[in-house]
């Protein structure tokens, strides 16, 4: 039997690991799928599947209507309060309801269990820094809803196509509405994330945040049917600004020059249009930086 080395004071007779370790690329890359996964409800229990995809379908529902009557019809479906061809980003805009639900329903489970059971501490005991494990946890919520935004708006997009009916002006309204999606998605994933972390327990973090999406559209709509009323374009814009799907709507009007997705929403034009691109950047880092500095102040107490 052989003697253990001098300075060990117990020896469990576990065996070491002599092979190559991988390093925090590695980990980083294994704790974005596994968190992408948990958005979907893959590797969780059967009840926790249900609303993610519940929405899934949901969502695609309207894509299907409209990509079938696009076929039936020959040509491109008309423009109406659904968003026409030209106007993809309409798609987002009418359906935020369901996206908002999805949101609320998956971030507190990347953002608030970790805090609620301090098993945050678990992440942070291997090599992953703070910022890293936020940064990680923030790409797999917004990949998630991306894909459950920009799947139906392929779906619809893919039947405008075969109609042969304007194809060139199909795809650029459509990767216009990609890149206001991309940036959509990566503002609700930092809004949602920062909540999840204020309320830690997953109901009041769900209802937290459909207020948060919610209540302030609904105003932000009336404010706009009146600024629309009194012909008023600059301060229609300064407050479609104040919620991310309208200012994410002003930025793919003003930087494509896309139809808006709702009348009452004015189009950027001149310097608005820088306007509106600060905004948008503003709607991204504040949330991004301040969702960072909660879970370093939690995660170091």
């Amino acid at each position: 039997m052989s003697t253990p080395p001098r300075g060990v004071i117990h020896d469990l007779g576990y065996r070491g690991f002599d092979g190559r370790r991988l390093g925090d690329g590695a980990i980083t890359l294994e704790l974005y799928r596994n968190s992408v996964a948990q958005a979907f409800g893959i590797g969780r229990s059967g009840k926790a599947k249900i609303m993610p995809w519940l929405v899934i379908l949901l969502m695609a529902v309207p894509a299907v209507v409209l990509g079938a009557i696009s076929i039936q019809a020959g040509q491109a479906p008309p423009e109406a309060e659904m968003g026409a061809p030209s106007t993809y980003f309409a798609y987002p805009y009418w359906t935020q309801l369901l996206i908002t639900i999805f949101v609320a329903t998956q971030a507190p489970v990347l953002f608030a269990r970790d805090l609620r059971y301090r098993t945050i501490v678990l992440y942070f005991a291997r090599p992953v820094s703070r910022t890293r494990f936020v940064l990680t946890r923030l790409a797999a919520l917004t990949t998630a809803i991306f894909v459950v935004i920009v799947g139906p708006m392929l779906v619809w997009f893919a039947c405008a196509l075969s109609t042969g009916h304007e194809s060139g002006l199909h795809a650029q309204r459509f990767g216009a509405a990609v890149v206001g999606v991309a940036v959509l998605s990566l503002v609700l994933a930092a809004l949602a994330g920062l909540v999840s972390t204020l309320a830690t327990k997953s109901g009041l973090a769900l209802a937290a945040i459909i207020v948060v999406l919610m209540v302030p559209s609904a105003m932000i709509t009336m404010a706009l049917a009146i600024t629309t009323q009194l012909d008023n374009d600059g301060v229609g814009q300064l407050i479609a600004s104040a919620h991310p799907f309208t200012a994410v709507a002003l930025l793919v009007s003003g930087i494509f020059g896309d139809p808006p997705v709702n009348p009452t929403i004015p189009q950027p034009h001149g310097w608005l249009i820088g306007f509106a691109v600060a905004v948008c950047v503003a709607w991204v880092l504040l949330p991004v930086l301040a969702l960072v500095a909660r879970i370093r102040s939690v995660a170091s107490l």
